[in-house]
């Protein structure tokens, strides 16, 4: 598994974690519901001040998304 396809299994398991939907997190990203499902599903370039913002948003050090 690449550490991308990881990255983004960490988001997703946090948001369910913390039952947030993906149009509340897309909403607090500033981007819409589709957009963040492609984000989060590996179809959008997941760019690193998005997994900043993301860090802030699932209230988690950015280092918890990095860790292999």
């Amino acid at each position: 598994m690449e550490i991308l396809e990881k990255v983004r299994k960490r988001i997703r398991s946090l948001r369910l974690e913390k039952e947030y939907t993906q149009d509340y997190v897309g909403d607090r990203l500033g981007i819409s519901q589709k957009s963040y499902h492609r984000l989060e599903n590996g179809k959008s370039q997941l760019k690193v001040k998005t997994l900043l913002k993301l860090s802030t948003i699932l209230e988690v050090d950015i280092t918890y998304f990095l860790k292999l």
